[in-house]
């Protein structure tokens, strides 16, 4: 009888044992990899919601931000580097002075946004890759500092006014980003920028194209033709494209720039 109840102790004890390394190895935190959401997952998702809002409310989802003149700053330094120099040349001081009043700033923000609402209905963008505007900000001033010197135009008062535009951007840009989503419709693609307020991103700016130099290329020829398609001048108030070779120069009594 002794016998029998020391073995029942000794498989009890074995048994609480047991248990209790389960309970042990059930209660040890998991050591692999947490998914984190990646840097540029705010951004994307802010220029996502900045897309369906204007699809519904056009140039109402913008609204008067300080930071509308840091992306300002940076789209006059995009257009030095990507601009005619004739139209540098004729609307530089109408545009400084622009940029200046920041209910001017943002009236042009509204303006595009207004212009795109439609558009950008059922051309179903998404969010394709996204880049620090930081990264983006000392290409812009280094090609727009050896294309100004390359067209005679580097004075020490343009390299104050690069200096200028480029510390306006870098002040509000600094932590934003450059969101590329692209389009199954017209307008194909959009680049959509943000920057850092709180610890939210929100929607400061938009380009609709973006130079090859800063990684941008041509819209292909299938996209060409879907915009002239949907941008006649009958359902839209938006720009049409008119494609290189379409209108033959000889019948123009203006000179053509080449550059």
């Amino acid at each position: 009888m002794h016998r029998f109840a020391r073995r029942a102790r000794n498989h009890l004890t074995m048994g609480l044992v047991v248990a209790a390394a389960v309970a042990t190895t059930a209660c040890q935190p998991k050591t692999g990899e947490v998914q984190t959401v990646g840097p540029a997952e705010p951004a994307q998702r802010a220029a996502t919601s900045f897309v369906h809002c204007v699809e519904s409310e056009g140039g109402g989802c913008v609204t008067l931000d300080p930071k509308l003149g840091s992306w300002d700053a940076f789209a006059l330094l995009h257009w030095l580097g990507a601009g005619s120099p004739t139209s540098i040349l004729q609307a530089l001081r109408r545009e400084l002075e622009h940029h200046r009043d920041p209910y001017a700033v943002q009236n042009r923000f509204v303006n595009v946004t207004a212009r795109y609402r439609e558009p950008l209905r059922g051309a179903e963008c998404s969010p394709e890759s996204a880049r620090p505007i930081a990264e983006l900000l000392p290409r812009v001033v280094s090609h727009v500092q050896t294309r100004m010197k390359s067209l005679g135009l580097w004075r020490d008062e343009f390299e104050q006014l690069v200096n200028g535009l480029a510390s306006e951007a870098d002040d509000g840009l600094a932590d934003g980003w450059l969101v590329h989503m692209t389009c199954f419709g017209d307008p194909y693609e959009i680049w959509v920028a943000t920057a850092k307020e709180d610890e939210r991103q929100v929607v400061v700016g938009m380009l609709t194209s973006l130079p090859a130099w800063l990684d941008g290329g041509p819209l292909v020829d299938e996209h060409v033709e879907g915009r002239i398609r949907n941008r006649s001048v009958s359902n839209t108030t938006t720009l049409g494209v008119i494609r290189e070779g379409t209108v033959d120069t000889r019948w123009i009594p203006i000179p053509i720039e080449e550059f």
